[in-house]
């Protein structure tokens, strides 16, 4: 980064000075051209005054006083030239150390000519009864020169001053990026389970930065001990599905008889359906409770839900005699229009329906009801105790007085996947018995 920036700060530095050159080199031509015009045009016009009235007079004098031998410093007077024509376009005074003008092709004022195979800026200027016309010229490589040299000047200034520059860059740079450097190096001073905050940097830069990396580390710690107590409660809840198992091994490796040999056996049997139940009823929950937020979401087509959750709960209903029956919306009314994740909805309908059947009496019936904001599944049991109501969902719990096999997670899964999907789960008993339970949209989605 502070390449980068030391690098873009430098090139930024650079381009500016570039054009900064630029409009000084156009704005010192502009000022060079006005000056050396304004000097020609006054020259003309000093050479007009000396002019006599009578065209057809001649000039020794003039002449004379052009071409005379002094001593000119360091004038370079071969840059210069004057020119005069009578009426007649005669040239009757020529500056005999400068180039002769030629005479206009047309018209006064000024002109960029070409003479002798070199660039020449000549003004002309006729007098007022137009007897007399004066020419003063002066070589266009005596202002180009004036401007480089100060252009020239410029550049070697800003070399002579790029190192300070690049200097004064690289401090500014490495005393902006200090505390940034300063906090990385506590960050990699950090054993990976410290995880509380940093306090607040005095750079106002990193302060956005600093508050999202402590927001990172609750969630990193939220997740961390949900972990933990995920990883406690499957040790403490397998713990006992195993020892029954190691007990049935043992009964029916001590049993004496063929019938205490199958029932010991049987047990077993049921012991290992139930750890394979527990064992992905817990895959599953890590898996919904490690996802922080829907990777894709896509319009759900709850019909191909349904399809998923039938194919997956009649087995067991077909055994037990029990009844599943959907009802629909009215035609015309959308079926709970959502974005969701069709394969999670479907683990969460399922868990649902999988406990309406499951605790539910054998021969019962069981409804799924879909309406344009909630889905809702009943069963005709014998409901829950209002003190049970309030835990339904916590991790591993079970009303007291189940009889049937299960791991009381199905729930907790439930609300999860809800979470996920902005749902609110509600559990209540049903009017007609039974427990009944509504999943709809919460007040964030309604809003």
């Amino acid at each position: 980064m502070q390449r980068r920036l030391l690098l873009l700060l430098l090139a930024g530095a650079a381009l500016v000075w570039v054009v900064t050159l630029v409009a000084s080199f156009l704005h010192a031509r502009h000022e060079i051209n006005e000056l050396f015009d304004t000097q020609l045009v006054r020259l003309a016009r000093q050479v007009r005054s000396t002019l006599p009235a009578d065209a057809s007079a001649t000039l020794p004098e003039l002449a004379g006083s052009l071409t005379a031998k002094t001593d000119e410093g360091d004038a370079n007077v071969n840059d210069l030239s004057i020119a005069v024509w009578n009426r007649n376009g005669r040239l009757t005074l020529a500056d005999v150390q400068g180039v002769h003008l030629p005479p206009p092709a047309d018209g006064e004022g000024f002109m960029d000519l070409e003479i002798q195979g070199r660039a020449w800026r000549v003004y002309y200027l006729g007098s007022g009864s137009r007897d007399w016309l004066v020419g003063v010229g002066q070589r266009m490589e005596e202002r180009n020169e004036l401007i480089l040299d100060l252009v020239l000047s410029q550049l070697s200034l800003w070399v002579l001053a790029l190192p300070v520059l690049g200097a004064a860059i690289l401090a500014s740079v490495r005393h902006a990026l200090r505390p940034l450097k300063t906090l990385a190096g506590e960050l990699e001073q950090r054993s990976p389970d410290e995880l509380n905050p940093f306090a607040q940097p005095d750079s106002k830069e990193l302060r956005p930065l600093v508050r999202a990396m402590n927001r990172l580390f609750a969630r990193v710690g939220d997740a961390i001990e949900h972990e933990r107590r995920l990883t406690a409660d499957a040790a403490h809840e397998l713990r006992t599905p195993i020892a029954a198992l190691q007990a049935q091994v043992e009964v029916a490796q001590l049993a004496q008889s063929e019938t205490a040999r199958r029932t010991a056996l049987g047990k077993l049997t049921a012991g290992i359906d139930r750890l394979a139940s527990l064992s992905g009823q817990l895959l599953a929950l890590a898996r919904v409770e490690t996802l922080p937020a829907l990777s894709a979401p896509k319009e759900v087509r709850w019909d191909r839900v349904m399809e998923q959750v039938l194919s997956d709960c009649l087995v067991q209903a077909d055994r037990r005699g029990t009844e599943i029956a959907c009802t629909w919306p009215p035609p015309g009314v959308a079926v709970f229009p959502l974005q969701g994740d069709e394969d999670l909805l479907a683990v969460m309908l399922r868990n649902l329906v999988d406990n309406a059947v499951r605790y539910s009496a054998d021969g019962s019936h069981v409804q799924i009801e879909f309406g344009a904001d909630r889905v809702a599944v009943q069963d005709d049991g014998t409901g829950v105790s209002a003190e049970a109501l309030q835990r339904l969902g916590d991790r591993f719990y079970r009303p007291p007085g189940q009889d049937q096999p299960g791991s009381g997670l199905g729930l907790s899964i439930v609300r999860r996947i809800a979470r996920l999907h902005q749902l609110a789960v509600e559990i209540r008993n049903g009017e007609a018995g039974g427990l009944r339970v509504i999943v709809s949209r919460t007040a964030a989605q309604t809003g």
